[in-house]
């Protein structure tokens, strides 16, 4: 397995590991959303709130894992490439390379989105009231995104020059 998939899978275990102890130690009623600020301003039980997480970050890890694994199944009529570099990309040499990009970027957001629901999960225990740890984890989740989608938009605009012969 890659390194990228051992990240993932840690996120994974770190978010259900908040989540177990948000289950057993968590503050009754259980914070439920925070603003942009990292104030909590919404609370529901304890059980409901910790169960509505859990599922969520269960249906999040599934949903990124399983499209990362599948990125080399997406049909070619279905990926979106800048006209000019399409063909080498789709190229049958070359689309190892596209699935791997694609593959990472996945990986990454949902890692990090997986970590900030684990942070705010913890945060939610250790100060019930609001953390601004948490609104930095919510800038730093869009910057990964931002970053993300920037340098996969760039990487396949730009394929490798010496290729483009071929």
């Amino acid at each position: 397995m890659r390194p990228r998939w051992w990240i993932f899978v840690a996120a994974v275990l770190l978010c259900g590991a908040s989540l177990a102890w948000a289950a057993t130690s968590g503050p009754a009623p259980f914070p439920t959303h925070w603003g942009a600020g990292g104030t909590a301003d919404s609370w529901s039980p304890r059980g409901s709130a910790v169960g509505i997480l859990a599922v969520s970050a269960a249906a999040l890890a599934a949903l990124f894992g399983v499209l990362a694994a599948c990125t080399s199944a997406l049909p070619d009529g279905l990926i979106n490439l800048p006209p000019a570099a399409r063909a080498y990309w789709l190229d049958p040499v070359h689309r190892p390379g596209l699935d791997a990009l694609l593959q990472r970027y996945v990986l990454t957001v949902g890692t990090a989105v997986l970590l900030l629901l684990a942070v705010s999960v913890t945060g939610a225990i250790v100060r019930p009231e609001g953390n601004p740890i948490l609104g930095i984890g919510i800038w730093a989740v869009f910057a990964v995104i931002a970053v993300g989608s920037g340098h996969l938009s760039w990487r396949l605009a730009r394929p490798p020059a010496d290729n483009l012969a071929a």
